[in-house]
């Protein structure tokens, strides 16, 4: 076991096996290469990377998926050399985020995700080429659009079983009108 005192947690004890390492670590902080992944609380979807190497650095972390269904990584072969990942079910992707004084403005930085391989605990930050990706895209305004979304989905599904029911119906009735004749 390793004692880490960090800023946010106070003396934290960990096992050396729960190490990630980030081999060429962040953007900003090339030199902090081992971090630890903590639990902000049991039922949150947010995670923090604290380093092992400065206390005083962690960075919240989520998983874009939570709030962007349709957010796509693409790893070129280098990236996942290495990571020495041989499967993609070893892999997990979090972005980094900035959380304001008002939550409403909490952004994620989908630029630069971070992918972690599991069974080695191994991690490396990336840059996508994709320009529809921003380093400050607003997670709430995500979050509405996602919800929006499904509001309209439901809202077209609904729609598609009414029109159904008035169809089965419709042809209930003309078998009731053939049957009395």
């Amino acid at each position: 076991m390793i004692k880490v005192t960090t800023s946010r947690f106070g003396e934290i004890e960990i096992n050396e096996s729960e190490i990630v390492e980030l081999p060429q670590g962040l953007i900003g902080f090339p030199e902090l290469k081992k971090y630890i992944l903590l639990n902000h609380d049991k039922d949150s979807p947010f995670k923090w990377l604290q380093s092992v190497d400065d206390g005083s650095i962690a960075f919240v972390l989520i998983n874009p998926l939570l709030f962007k269904p349709d957010y796509t990584v693409e790893v070129t072969e280098n990236e996942v050399c290495d990571l020495d990942l041989s499967n993609e079910e070893d892999a997990v992707i979090s972005v980094i985020i900035t959380m304001p004084t008002n939550p409403q403005n909490m952004t994620a930085n989908l630029k630069a995700p971070l992918i972690f391989n599991l069974k080695n605990r191994k991690g490396k930050q990336i840059i996508l080429n994709n320009s529809t990706y921003t380093t400050r895209h607003n997670i709430m305004e995500e979050m509405r659009k996602h919800n929006e979304n499904l509001e309209n989905q439901q809202k077209v599904q609904n729609t598609i079983d009414k029109v159904k029911e008035s169809r089965d119906a419709g042809k209930a009735d003309i078998q009731q009108a053939s049957q009395l004749k």
